[in-house]
């Protein structure tokens, strides 16, 4: 009887994440599936793993082709620009998918494109019915001669701030590392540590560790990861994407504040239930982990367990133009592929506010915010 109790007692809480006044709301609806791609579109959301390089359609990067005459896609149309810019179906690795940037990657070495990336990332951000998002970028990637990393991170500073006043949509920035050390130095990511400090405050709330987990260890980093974190700034980092990683216990030894990616955390329940224990967001991108080929199928990914074992979860795109993918869509395919119900949907979304490098009555406020806005969404969706 007693076990019976407390399964009652389970089923009757609320999802992970949502106040139980607004899960009644939820189950007081029927939901269809009009209902839940409405609800996925137009509720309000957070991004917190979205790279700045990897956001832009191949609109703009032909248009930036034409403008900058670069060669290999100026005479493309939008169509081939896309055949080789986008990557939508699964590869062998992650290096795989890197690759995929080179074909593009000369584009950003341009102070005003960088710009216009961080203003178009925001402004299609604003069209999912995201409110906040933070997005990452290695400055000393898109350096070239009379552009250095200051001048290119206060591009895309300048980028971010038109949009605000533009679209009403709050952003920051965290400055990624990069390796391995045979392609972007210990020395200038040690520099971008220096940059990124330089701006906390005006921006910048956090450093990020990505690049081919499988070619150089978290450890490599992790002095500079520790200045950064010491200076103030959050620390996330890739790590546990690979198999046979030990880039997850570094970063837990280290004291990251959030994990991006940590798909083979499920292979290891003690390191699980330390995130779990000690609050720390991950940050999903299942669409992403299938690209890349770190899974095999959607429904094999590990965030249906993780939520339920009370992990935060932090849904975001990682790269929304190289796969061609949007944020309400990660949402559904939450739904349609792992079994997440509408409430579970928004429990998701109202982590995501808790995960954010902001003061916490900032995040407080806007928590507030966007229960108060689903509530009056939810009331529109039950008319329909």
């Amino acid at each position: 009887m007693l076990l019976l109790a407390v399964l009652a007692l389970a089923a009757a809480a609320p999802p992970p994440g949502l106040p139980a006044d607004l899960a009644r709301r939820f189950d007081a609806i029927e939901w269809t599936p009009a209902r839940v791609e409405a609800l996925a579109r137009r509720m309000p959301k957070v991004e917190t793993h979205v790279h700045l390089d990897g956001a832009l359609s191949p609109e703009t990067l032909s248009e930036l082709a034409r403008r900058q005459g670069y060669a290999p896609l100026a005479g493309l149309s939008v169509e081939e620009v896309r055949r080789r810019t986008v990557v939508g179906e699964p590869r062998e690795s992650l290096a795989d998918v890197l690759a995929a940037f080179e074909t593009f990657y000369p584009l950003l070495r341009d102070a005003g494109a960088m710009e216009r990336a961080a203003y178009e990332t925001v402004a299609a951000a604003a069209r999912q019915g995201t409110r906040y998002l933070e997005v990452r970028f290695a400055p000393a990637l898109q350096t070239a001669p009379g552009l250095d990393q200051a001048q290119v991170l206060d591009a895309v500073l300048r980028g971010l701030e038109r949009s605000r006043r533009d679209f009403g949509v709050g952003s920051a920035v965290i400055v990624c590392l990069i390796r391995p050390p045979a392609f972007v130095s210990l020395e200038t990511n040690s520099a971008m540590v220096d940059l990124a400090l330089a701006r906390r405050g005006r921006g910048v709330v956090a450093v990020d560790l990505a690049g081919d987990e499988a070619a150089a260890p978290l450890s490599t980093y992790a002095p500079l990861l520790a200045r950064a974190k010491a200076g103030g700034l959050g620390v996330t980092a890739h790590a546990g994407e690979v198999p046979a990683s030990a880039d997850l216990e570094a970063a837990l030894a280290l004291g990251a504040d959030r994990l991006g990616h940590a798909t083979i955390l499920a292979r290891k329940p003690e390191l699980l239930a330390e995130v779990v224990r000690r609050g720390i967001p991950i940050e999903v991108n299942v669409t992403s982990n299938l690209r890349t080929g770190a899974l095999a199928a959607a429904k094999d990914h590990p965030v249906r367990d993780w939520y339920r074992a009370g992990v935060k979860i932090a849904l975001s795109t990682d790269d929304p133009g190289v796969f061609a993918i949007d944020l309400p869509g990660e949402y559904l395919l939450l739904h349609r592929e792992l079994g997440f119900t509408p409430a579970e949907l928004a429990g998701v979304a109202l982590e995501g506010v808790d995960s954010l490098f902001l003061p916490q009555p900032e995040r407080q406020k806007m928590r507030q915010e966007f229960e108060a806005e689903l509530a009056k969404l939810l009331a529109e969706l039950a008319r329909i």
